[in-house]
This record gives structure tokens, sequence and C-alpha cells, in this order.
């Protein structure tokens, strides 16, 4: 009697087990398995204190498939050679290779990449840290994204005290600021087969090896994406870049060597050079103008007469060398014959309204009557400030992966108003670094070429065919947001938007405040189209506070 209900329970236990083996083979199809992340430390005579932090970074975190692939780079300090035998009988995840002789860190880098067996390499500086959630964090991203090839984070640097400093908070994948300097930085996670393909890190790039790495690695994928947190603690050492990029002028050499390098391999025509007004490892790229394209400049004449004046000399001051036409399109009837000076421009024409409207359906008018196949939007209380003021536009829309640009405007009293638009501000935009001096602003974006969502309708410039295509400009906004609706219509269609502070242009008006930036009823209908990228804008970190537009953090 006993024995049968043992036999009873045995079997219950058995065809038990064997349901559950079945189902975690069928959740098995659905859920690919974790993914083996290989970390690579390059090795230098380090401090013994700072190099045994750096690998219990690693040892200590929550996440448990990684290995630690460790080359030492021909230390002459003994003290290193033992700690790292050390490490390397503690954990059989760690692998190990002494070098005989210093060869750099490119070459070493590779050496640790041919030791890793796991999906997925990224550097560990010899000095820097992770935090505890960095690959745990790194899993589960790739587990959500298989397609994804590369991963980056946000990070801070640890100063002399060993405390965190300068939290660096980043964009999400953006093209044109990868070409102005290397943002991505640490802890850029690699897709191996794909880093293997490439011939890994390349010798002749020693000390940018990273960015060269990330250069020639976004031109065979797309799949390149940003996790918003802090996960890596970049070292403030005495030599270090972090604190004294000075230091080390030959690293930038070899960044720009390198960029010019990608700019030959993508076929652009054009040159980068160091950015004027900028740090150490920011660049500026120049592209030569090869689509000289005929450009109508659309006006929206409010009645200021001086305005108008002073925006006509500038663009004939500033535009000679270029084929313009200047279409003036009031938003309501101005008699206009007072004004004799147009007369002196043989290129403008004035398209009267037969009723007053809105500021976007005046733009759509001149428009459709334009013949340029570039438009270039201004009112009357714009200026341009040089030929690089049009030119550097020019620049841009030439591209086919850009449908608009924008420049740098300037307040009338030289504060900024413009360096982009970014979402999320006030629960709808602002304009990147408003009402803020002329500096460089948080983390050097003030002065950079870059990608955004959105540009300032005036001073924007777009192909007509792009315009067109996206059916203009949606006049159900009458006074505001028109704009950043377009841009948005373009970045569906998978156009860039382009921001350019070497196109530097004056709005004559004063400093707004705050609650103009808020307008009604147009802001509710901006929130019913576009409320999921006012809460998640690529470009404008999550963990920027939302009731700035200078890139403040988030209080806690």
């Amino acid at each position: 009697m006993l024995k049968g209900k043992m036999k009873q329970a045995f079997s219950r236990i058995y065809s038990r087990l064997l349901f559950y083996i079945k189902k975690i083979h069928i959740l098995r199809t659905f859920f690919p398995p974790w993914p083996v992340i290989s970390v690579l430390m390059p090795v230098y005579n380090t401090k013994p204190e700072i190099l045994r932090r750096s690998i219990e970074s690693v040892l200590y975190q929550k996440y448990l498939r990684w290995e630690l692939c460790i080359v030492d780079d021909g230390s002459t300090d003994t003290n290193i050679i033992n700690i790292l035998e050390y490490y390397a009988q503690k954990s059989s995840r760690i692998k190990m290779l002494f070098k005989k002789k210093n060869e750099g860190i490119a070459v070493t880098i590779n050496r640790a990449a041919g030791m890793a067996k796991g999906k997925f390499i990224g550097v560990l500086d010899h000095d820097d840290e992770l935090e505890p959630d960095t690959l745990l964090d790194y899993a589960e991203f790739i587990v959500r994204h298989p397609d994804a090839d590369c991963i980056y984070c946000d990070e801070d640097k640890i100063d002399k005290d060993g405390k965190f400093c300068d939290a660096w908070y980043k964009s999400d994948w953006n093209s044109d600021l990868a070409l102005s300097f290397n943002y991505v930085m640490h802890f850029a996670v690699y897709r191996r087969k794909l880093f293997k393909s490439i011939g890994g890190v390349r010798k002749l790039c020693e000390g940018s090896q990273d960015y060269d790495l990330l250069l020639r690695f976004s031109e065979i994928t797309d799949s390149i994406y940003h996790i918003s947190k802090i996960l890596y603690h970049w070292r403030m050492g005495e030599s270090s870049t972090a604190l004294k990029p000075e230091t080390k002028p030959e690293i930038f050499e070899k960044g720009l060597w390198a960029l010019n390098d990608a700019l030959k391999r993508r076929g652009i025509d054009g040159a980068a050079v160091h950015a004027p007004d900028a740090w150490l490892g920011v660049y500026r790229v120049n592209r030569s103008i090869i689509n000289f394209l005929s450009c109508s400049v659309i006006v929206n004449y409010k009645g200021s007469d001086n305005g108008l004046f002073r925006l006509l000399e500038s663009i004939g001051k500033h535009t000679k060398s270029f084929a313009c036409e200047i279409i003036i399109c009031p938003d309501s009837y101005y008699d206009m014959k007072s004004l004799n000076f147009i007369d002196t421009y043989d290129n403008v024409r004035i398209i009267q309204p037969e009723a007053s409207m809105s500021v976007p359906k005046a733009y759509n008018l001149g428009a459709k009557n334009a013949v340029g196949r570039i438009l270039f939007f201004v009112d009357d209380t714009m200026e341009l400030v040089s030929k690089e003021s049009y030119s550097c536009l020019i620049e841009h829309v030439q591209r086919d992966e850009v449908g608009a640009v924008g420049g740098k405007v300037y307040y009338d009293n030289n504060l900024i108003e413009h360096t982009g638009v970014i979402f999320g501000p006030f629960n709808i935009m602002g304009y990147a670094h408003r009402a803020t001096p002329d500096n460089p602003g948080y983390v050097g974006l003030k002065n950079m070429i870059g990608n955004y969502s959105a540009v300032m309708g005036l001073g924007m410039m777009t192909r007509k065919s792009v315009f067109d295509d996206a059916g203009g400009f949606d006049e159900k906004f009458k006074t505001a947001y028109w704009d950043a609706d377009y841009c948005l219509k373009l970045r569906d269609k998978k156009y860039l938007i382009t921001y350019t502070p070497y196109a530097k242009l004056i709005h004559n008006i004063p400093v707004k405040s705050l609650e103009e930036m808020v307008i009604e009823p147009d802001a509710s209908l901006f929130r019913e189209k576009w409320q999921s990228v006012i809460d998640n804008d690529p470009f404008f970190n999550k963990n920027f506070n939302r009731q700035r537009e200078d890139f403040t953090l988030e209080e806690n």
C-alpha cells in the first residue's frame, strides 16, 4: 500500500517535472540566452590600488555571464604582475596574457579581443570603474534589442579623492555630433563579430583608437543604442585627458586624422579641422558645396519697414555668390508701394494675401510660388551676420540625408535664442541653451554641429522637394509649433535635422519669458500629436530638468 502511494507520488512529481522542462524549452525559443559580455582591459604600470578597484568593479557585477580579458602591455612594475596573477587565480572568468614588451594600447586591445569568446566586447580602462549594474543593464538591453550592434551609456568622472563628479548625460545616437567629437566615449560595447570584421582597432590611431573604431563601426551598422544611465566612471588621473586634455595633444591630432580618413571613406567632399572656440578633441567638418542649388528666401513681412530693409541688406551682402530669389509674403495686406528700397533689388517678388493669414499659411503660399530648389524661411525681424550665415546652411541642406538645417540664433542683446529645439521642457518644447551667453554650453554643444529632433522655423533651410513631399507646414497651427511639427514629420521619414553653430543669425526681438514659450491652443494640439516625442526626445537626455532649457540636471 505504502509502495503504491510512493509510486503514484513519484509519478506525479515526474510528470510535473517533465511539464516544467517542456515549458522551459518552449520559453527558451522565445527568450534567447543571455549574452556573454567580454570586458577587455589593457594594463600598463597602473597604480596597484587603482588597478584592484578597476578589476573588482567587474568581479562585483550583478550580472554573471561575463569574462574579463586582461592583457598586460609589458609592465615594468612587478607589483602589477603579482596583482594580476592573484586575480587570475581568484576567478576562472578572468583570462590573462602577459606581453614581454610594450606595444601600445591599440595592439593590446586587439590581443584582448582575440582572447574573448563573448558575443559583445567592451574596453574598461585599467584605472576606470564600472557600476555594479553595468553589465546587467547592458545584457537586459541586448535581450530587448537583439539587433543592437553597439551600445553606450552615460558616464561621470572620479576625482583625486575618489568622489564621482562631472556627470555627462549624452544624446542617443547622433551621427553629426559623432563627426564633431567622440561623444560616445565610455562604455562602448560592440558586437564582437563586427569588431573582428573591420580589423579591430588600428595602431595608426594610437590614443584615439576608440574614436576611429566608432567612426568605422558606424559605417557598417545603424544599430547603435544608448542607455540613459551613468554606468561608467572615468578616473581623472594626473596625466589623464579626463583632467588635462592639453597634456596629450598628439591624441587629438590622431583623432583629426581618423576623422578625415572617415570623410574619405564615406566619399564626403570636404575636410575636418580643429574647431574654433572649442577645446581639444572637438572638430569642424567643412563640407564643400557641390550642389549650388537655387534658393528662394521666403520672408514673412509683419509690417516692420526698418526690419525688412535690414534683412534685405544682409541678404544682399552675404549671398552675392549664390543664386537667390526673395519672396515677401505678408500675413495680412500691407500697402508696400512706399517701400522704395525694394525696387533696388531685382530678385524680389511680393505676394499679397487676399485676407489675413497665419504664419505657416503665409510661408506655404510663398513656397508654392517659389522657383528655388531650396527654401530659406525668415521674417522682418531676422538678420544674417556673415556669408557663413547662409553658406554653412547650404553645406548641410545639400545632403540627401538631411531634411532641415538651422543655425545659431541670437536675441537682440546677444544672448543665445536657439542652438536646436529640445522636447520635454514645460511639457512641450524649448530652445537649447536659450537666454544664455554665447559660451560653449553643456559639454560644448553650442559650438558643435549635431542633430536635434527639430530646429527653429526662422532661419530654417530645407529642400523644396522635401517640403512638398511632407505637405509643407501644418496650417492647423496658427501661431506656434508649426516648425517643430514639420521637423518631426521629416524625422518620421528618416531625415536628419541638423544644427550648425557656424551659421549665425540675429533675431531682433527681446528675450522671451518662460510664459511665452507655451502658446495655447497650439500647445494642446501639438501635445496631442507628438506627446511621445515630448516624453522621449532622443537628443535631450531624460536626466535633464524639464523646467529649463540650459541642460541643467533634474533635481533628485
